[in-house]
């Protein structure tokens, strides 16, 4: 077929058309991440060169966004009039980047990092335009560096742009790296399209090259199966096996059919393939919607692509396989490191596991060799697409890094009891109530209770998960009931374990619940007083003392006392005794009266406040205070008895010592006769130590900020904090982060120096308390103040334990561009 030169410019041109918008996208992207690196970096120099770089994107956006296509264009500047063979040499000269011999990349190691991070997700379309582009100049096979927009290409032109507008190396280095992301999907998205206008222009796909590993032991076995596949004529190469479940770059080699997916079912030879090339989307679908295209027989070519692939795994199986020793030592790297600040170790399905742990299934060929073997027994579309799905999700999973590596491991593990349910049942994974889903997804929720996996508790926690998981392969069993029984055994082991920690929580939570209930009351109780005709002209402090302490011993009193008692102790009758006593004019007219009631009232006093676990010592200020109100009655008393002793003329009542007069008595201010509902719970005591505050609160405002001899400061009693920065100095990320948090979710706390994994429990009505729960039911209360702050420093961080399976499967999803988009396009 002769194919216009035209096309090939047609291609460039929408490349370049497309290059502006599809930049401004990417530093847009780079702009949010390098800002959420700044927020959580704790280096003070790293955290403002993070400041520049996006800062400086941000002044320079404008200038890249229109030089860019420039750049690409002189790559692309290839002569519309040149021949094939011209062509392919002005393609190989130095302009055009080589994706793994050109110095200039290899001298930069952000750059090499950034190919590395862009090639994987781009290996479904990367494969197919190279071919279709290898056609397009004329050669015979696919040469995947003679792409011009390979994305090395586009890569190479924005090094090459950043470093005139910014010498700083390592400025350049951050701007690369936060750019990796967003350009890998805008290039997915453009290769998707470029190979829709060549599929349509009928351009044929050159073929690929298939590489033998000649010194491999078995390269004999795999070569006979070359020459068998040679022998029924062209198609799809056999992949050479892969343990880590990603397609090598001399492979990139078969298309993936029709553009749309909704009629769609794979070529026979991808289904039979180990590392499986068929888009996840094509995968997605099956698994959400299924169909009855997929209950089609499976094709002669389909087990003979099987049966190659395995041999090449027979052929990996007699390469030696790490040792143990270096399997542990690789896990245990970074356990000197605090737990919350180790790396997440890389695991995925073509990781080598502890032969200890796992027996014949550490191995990833063992692993890689069931899959093989249940393909060949498969007779259906449906049941070799399930397998795919099923190792595409344990792969997901495993790379999860919010679960401890150990459990991700496990998954991976188990691999192979999953693909037998899948010969059963294909699409079990889309049912949320089927015991294999159930079972992963309940022991990755528990997992979130531990964030050490050197931890004793974590060690008591995986042993039991790992005998269930060894007994399922060992079954060899595609009956779901065998995994139901293995989730059963574990929740009741759960649940015995648990069974004294939630006894220990419900104490706590019951303790602070009544505080909650106590305080509404006592805030109703409080404005109920406010009503009363007799507090006007009542001085301050007894205003605040009846609206404060006082609401809440009636409030206690109330719900401790049986139903229908009107009023426990007398606490609500004395408060008219209490304001009467304050009234000046009428006391020092009537002072027997008052000396006959002041004992029985103060025994009240005493005695409500009592109730609430105040001690004299903390009562004192307020009885001072009282009697020093009643002082002018005391003194006119003695006044008298000094008058009829020596016969002088009665003491008027405006006499020397109402000249005493003191502060206690002014009448209280506008904002004291008006009660305010208390921003939190007031706590005794007791209850602060069952909720936690005595633990929590002696680090909140020091132990875990700075480590200060403040730490031995008393505990703070909730609802009388110190003074603290205002709401503006707490970051807003912090209070976003706090609010976002709900009863259930795991957080990483600080405390008494050493990391722990915590649930919130409870939440105060108006999410102002706070309390967590970590090993052993060890409870930590903190005010709403306290958490933000904590948030803020990264002394508390909460954990994302949303769904595993269900995150795994959207993930696969996410992970292709939408063929529907790019036909539209």
């Amino acid at each position: 077929m002769t194919v216009p030169p035209r096309l090939l410019q047609q291609c460039l041109a929408e490349a370049l058309e497309d290059a502006p918008a599809m930049l401004g996208r990417c530093l847009d992207a780079a702009v949010i991440g390098l800002q959420e690196a700044e927020k959580q970096c704790l280096e003070l120099a790293q955290r403002d060169r993070i400041a520049k770089a996006w800062w400086r994107i941000r002044q320079e956006k404008e200038g890249w966004v229109t030089d860019y296509p420039q750049r690409l264009r002189e790559a692309f500047a290839v002569p519309t009039d040149a021949p094939a063979s011209s062509r392919t040499a002005l393609l190989t000269e130095s302009a055009y980047l080589s994706l793994v011999e050109d110095d200039t990349v290899t001298e930069s190691i952000e750059s090499a990092r950034l190919l590395q991070s862009l090639l994987p997700p781009l290996e479904q379309e990367l494969k197919v335009l190279d071919a279709l582009m290898s056609s397009l100049q004329g050669l015979a096979t696919v040469q995947a560096d003679m792409n011009p927009l390979r994305p090395a290409v586009f890569v190479r032109a924005l090094r090459d742009m950043m470093s005139l507008d910014e010498p700083d190396s390592q400025l350049r280095a951050l701007w690369l790296r936060h750019c990796g992301k967003a350009l890998g999907h805008e290039l997915k998205g453009l290769y998707a399209r470029l190979t829709l206008v060549l599929q349509r222009a009928n351009v044929q796909e050159a073929g690929y090259r298939v590489r033998l590993m000649a010194d491999a032991p078995g390269a004999a076995a795999r070569s006979a199966a070359g020459a068998a596949r040679a022998a029924r004529g062209p198609g799809p190469a056999a992949t050479e096996w892969n343990p880590s479940g990603q397609a090598p770059l001399e492979h990139r080699g078969d298309s993936t059919g029709e553009a749309h997916w909704g009629g769609f079912v794979p070529d026979m030879p991808q289904l039979a393939r180990l590392q499986t090339p068929v888009d996840n989307q094509y995968l997605h679908n099956f698994l959400e919607k299924g169909g009855q295209r997929y209950e089609q027989t499976l094709a002669p070519e389909y087990y003979e692509q099987v049966s190659e692939e395995l041999a090449a795994i027979e052929a990996f199986a007699a390469i030696p396989t790490l040792d143990e020793t270096m399997v542990v030592r690789r896990s245990e790297q970074y356990k000197a490191l605090p737990a919350v600040d180790r790396p997440a170790r890389s695991v995925d399905i073509g990781t080598q596991l502890s032969q200890k742990t796992w027996g014949d299934f550490a191995a990833a060929h063992e692993r890689a060799r069931v899959l093989m073997q249940l393909k060949q027994k498969a007779e259906r579309v449906a049941q070799a697409m399930g397998l795919d799905v099923v190792r595409k999700l344990v792969n997901q999973v495993a790379q999860d890094p919010l679960l401890l590596a150990p459990v991700r491991e496990a998954v991976v593990a188990l691999e192979p009891s999953l693909l037998r349910l899948a010969m059963a049942n294909p699409r079990f994974f889309s049912e949320d109530a089927h015991p294999a889903r159930r079972l992963v997804e309940c022991v990755a929720q528990r997992s979130f209770k531990y964030n050490d996996e050197f931890a004793s508790e974590f060690a008591e926690f995986f042993q039991p998960v790992q005998q269930a998981f060894n007994a399922l392969n060992e079954l060899e069993t595609d009956d779901p009931q065998a995994f139901s029984i293995a989730l059963d055994e574990l929740l009741q082991e759960w649940e015995s374990q648990d069974r004294q920690d939630v006894a220990a929580q419900d104490n706590n939570l019951q303790a602070i619940r009544h505080a909650e209930a106590r305080q509404t009351l006592a805030d109703q109780v409080a404005w109920d007083l406010s009503q009363r005709p007799d507090v006007d002209h009542a001085p301050g402090f007894i205003l605040d003392f009846l609206y404060g302490p006082w609401s809440l011993v009636i409030a206690s009193a109330q719900l401790n006392a049986p139903q229908g008692q009107l009023d426990p102790g007398g606490y609500r009758k004395v408060v008219s005794n209490l304001l009467w006593s304050t009234k000046k004019e009428v006391t020092l007219r009537l002072p027997a009266q008052l000396l006959e009631m002041v004992p029985g009232m103060l025994g009240t006093l005493h005695a409500g406040l009592e109730s609430l676990g105040k001690t004299r010592e903390e009562t004192k200020p307020f009885f001072d205070a009282l009697m020093r109100l009643h002082q002018p009655v005391l003194g006119l008393r003695r006044a008298r008895a000094r008058a009829d002793a020596s016969a002088s003329n009665p003491v008027p009542l405006e006499t020397s010592s109402m000249s005493m007069e003191l502060d206690e008595t002014l009448p209280a201010t506008p904002e004291q006769r008006k009660p305010r509902k208390a921003a939190q719970p007031w706590l005794g005591r007791e209850e602060l130590e069952a909720a936690g505050f005595e633990d929590t609160l002696p680090t909140d405002f020091s132990e875990l900020s700075d480590h200060s001899p403040a730490s031995e400061a008393s505990p703070v009693q909730p609802g009388s904090e110190p003074a603290a920065p205002g709401e503006e100095d707490i970051p807003f990320d912090a209070i976003t982060l706090l609010a976002g948090l709900r009863e259930g979710d795991w957080v990483d706390l600080y405390s008494h120096r050493e990391w722990l994994r915590a649930q919130l429990i409870w939440a105060s009505n108006r999410g102002t308390l706070f309390m967590f729960v970590s090993r052993g039911g060890r409870p930590h209360s903190m005010t709403k103040r306290s958490c933000e702050r904590l948030i803020a420093n990264r002394l508390l961080r909460p954990v994302d334990g949303q769904s595993v399976v269900r995150k795994a499967i959207e993930a696969i999803a996410a992970d292709q561009p939408r063929v529907d988009e790019a036909v539209a396009a």
